[in-house]
């Protein structure tokens, strides 16, 4: 068994470089981290499921080890998971966090999967309100003030509370979502056009396990009971004590929930 993380390199269909860490044995999953993220916010689970999974923990385009291409679309986004599937194999297994498991969700529509792991896709990032927050970060983000436009999403659209917005202010993290904006910013004028319907994934009869925290299951942004209404072969497991973040706050437990779920 492989514990140790080896990064690896493959190219999308538009020729853009797309590196990802392989880490583990046993059933491949590829994991699609979110908009504000990394593939590094991913290694921990993945590092805790090494004993069960292969886990291709991939760094989405423009950010990490990826490159990036001169047109972006959420259809690139699907190729450059679908290379990485190539590369896992046969039956290989997707989970996609936060906007990534929107385009996990996408993928697994155009393309086979085993099984699909959603842990709260923002897909009520939509409508009138969703445009006007995203048209108030553009403006903020074309007069040079990308702080003031993180502040915007963290607390008109994701409710961060202002204590919690402080610390981050206040570590590095910080340095790294105003880094990773202007990426954020792209894919979430592509999720506004997808729109918050479900209907379009009734017909994915994969077995789907939605994962979401109990801090944040009754938050607009994420549709998970909507889904768990749509998909016809769907279970969801509550992250007890947890939020949109349990990767990096109880990689251990989503880890657990993970494996066993990729193993029932």
């Amino acid at each position: 068994m492989s514990t140790k993380p080896e990064d690896y390199t493959v190219h999308s269909a538009d020729g853009t470089r797309i590196g990802f860490v392989k880490v583990g044995s046993g059933p491949a999953v590829v994991i699609v981290h979110g908009g504000l993220d990394t593939a590094e916010e991913w290694l921990p689970p993945a590092q805790a499921m090494a004993g069960r999974c292969t886990c291709y923990v991939m760094d989405r385009r423009g950010r990490g080890r990826s490159g990036d291409g001169v047109n972006y679309s959420l259809d690139r986004e699907v190729d450059d998971i679908k290379a990485v599937l190539d590369v896992a194999g046969h039956g290989a297994h997707l989970l996609g966090h936060s906007s990534g498991a929107i385009f996990a969700l996408e993928t697994a529509r155009r393309f086979p999967v085993g099984r699909l792991v959603l842990y709260e896709p923002p897909l009520g990032f939509s409508g009138p309100r969703a445009e006007g927050s995203l048209g108030r970060m553009r403006s903020r983000v074309e007069a040079g003030q990308t702080n003031e436009a993180l502040m915007i999403l963290l607390k008109d659209e994701v409710d961060v509370p202002d204590e919690t917005v402080q610390m981050l202010r206040d570590s590095p993290i910080w340095a790294q979502l105003v880094a990773l904006f202007p990426t954020f910013m792209r894919e979430s004028e592509g999720i506004i056009r997808l729109g918050a319907a479900v209907d379009r994934y009734r017909d994915l009869l994969i077995p789907t396990l939605l994962l979401a925290g109990t801090e944040t299951q009754n938050h607009p942004l994420y549709l998970t009971r909507d889904l768990q209404a749509a998909l016809p072969n769907a279970r969801t497991v509550m992250l007890e004590g947890q939020g949109h973040l349990g990767n990096t706050e109880a990689p251990d437990l989503v880890a657990r929930c993970v494996s066993d779920f990729l193993e029932s």
